[in-house]
């Protein structure tokens, strides 16, 4: 039995189970997978079909030239693993994640084990039942034959209460077993919402992302008597609300001088006063580690001219490795508080995470890395998929730790790393609205 998930595309997230092979994929009208002409592109009439095969499910390409993917290679026939992500055509073409629930062979995957799983507990329930109606034969027997002696009655509830000791014990025993095991595998576990939104299917360039999104990025910085001093990069997600690192919140706070923020490419013209600043309250500023929210939100006076939008949950759930991350921002190096004007910067998506940095579910992967080279100012910049949506907040670099020896003596040093970290753009639905 095979599981299909749209992952990307027209139809993404939606899931489609077969009990029956070959599964055809295609525009034509007759496919078991049924994709739209013109709408989904790369798709051809008759594009691909899964095959079953001396025990094993066979992905075939049907002669396209826009050509099948497994893994991001192009394949003509290719076995499939659970879990392989199969595209339909070349970049920006649909794809869907193919899911083995059962082999040739009968062997089932978790949603089958966690049936099993349910049928021990009511077994288990059942003999709970069968051990309270055999205390109540026992004592009832017991209690026959009191009539004919006091030590037969004596003994039969003594009997009695041991049997239904005994019992008692085998079935908490086989119960508390069985909690154990479906908690192992997720029994206790409550579904996750549905993802909102969809996925979109039109890709952009980076060229195009940049001059779209180049009015909603400001300098953060602080207006002296003599002088105009900058620190972070922030972007506007309302009228007047711009979003930034929650660490950002913290050092600007302290630079003194009156709090404004420069727009990009303004000539130093388009300026605004802070008037509210506010981070995220489980952001924990002590940590050396990208472990908490480190995301905030900034209020000003006026109304920002550009706004940026901001990737859909379906599209935060869909992130995954090899995905286009484009930063926007301004580098320590080259940031001009007076007259700032923003850099492009280009990477791909290396991994997915939570705090811990350990894989995770779709809906708790809140740390994006990428490699998008950026340097200190670019904190609090917008990471970009390639939807031209803000899909994460570019927060810090993930340094490396070696043992060398330094004059004789083992020393730690401390190298960068070329792994960078986003905090995803949702985590701005917990920071308080300042």
């Amino acid at each position: 039995m095979l599981r299909i998930v749209h992952t990307r595309g027209r139809r993404a997230p939606a899931v489609e189970q077969f009990a029956e092979l070959p599964i055809r994929l295609g525009c034509a009208p007759g496919n078991h997978v049924l994709f739209q002409a013109g709408t989904d592109p790369g798709v051809m009439a008759q594009h691909a079909e899964i095959r079953l095969e001396n025990g094993a499910f066979w992905l075939v390409d049907l002669g396209t030239a826009s050509g099948t993917f497994v893994g991001g290679m192009r394949i003509m026939r290719q076995a499939l693993k659970n879990g392989d992500v199969v595209r339909l055509g070349g970049p920006g073409a649909p794809e869907l994640r193919v899911e083995i629930l059962a082999d040739a062979e009968g062997r089932v995957d978790l949603a089958t084990a966690q049936s099993i799983i349910q049928a021990a507990v009511m077994q288990a329930t059942r003999h709970e039942d069968k051990a309270g109606s055999i205390v109540v034969a026992r004592v009832g027997a017991a209690t026959r034959r009191a009539a004919r002696t006091n030590s037969l009655l004596s003994l039969g509830v003594v009997v009695a209460f041991a049997s239904m000791l005994v019992a008692a014990f085998f079935v908490y025993r086989s119960r508390r077993a069985a909690e154990v095991l479906a908690a192992e595998i997720g029994l206790d576990k409550h579904p996750v919402a549905p993802a909102a939104g969809t996925v979109p299917s039109d890709v952009h360039s980076g060229r195009e992302i940049f001059e779209a999104n180049k009015g909603a990025l400001f300098v953060i910085g602080y207006l002296l008597p003599n002088a105009i001093g900058g620190c972070c990069t922030a972007f506007a997600v309302g009228p007047d609300l711009l979003a930034t690192n929650a660490h950002c919140v913290l050092a600007c706070k302290k630079r003194g001088g009156k709090p404004i923020v420069t727009q990009n490419d303004s000539g130093g013209k388009t300026r605004f006063d802070i008037v509210g600043w506010s981070g995220h309250p489980g952001y924990n500023p002590q940590s050396q580690s990208a472990n908490s929210p480190d995301v905030g939100l900034i209020r000003v006076r006026g109304r920002l001219p550009v706004v940026v939008t901001l990737g859909s949950d379906a599209e935060l759930r869909a992130i995954g490795p090899g995905d286009d991350a484009f930063v926007l921002g301004f580098p320590g190096r080259v940031m001009d508080p007076q007259s700032p004007s923003a850099t492009f910067l280009s990477g791909r998506v290396g991994r997915v995470m939570g705090f811990d940095e350990e894989a995770t579910s779709a809906d708790k992967s809140v740390l994006i890395q990428h490699d998008a080279v950026t340097r200190g100012g670019n904190s609090g910049s917008p990471i970009f998929n390639q939807y031209g949506h803000v899909i994460a907040i570019h927060a810090a670099h993930m340094d490396e730790e070696n043992e060398e020896q330094l004059g004789g003596q083992k020393t730690k040093v401390l190298n960068s790393s070329p792994f960078r970290i986003g905090m995803r753009i949702d985590l701005l639905k917990g920071v308080p609205t300042p």
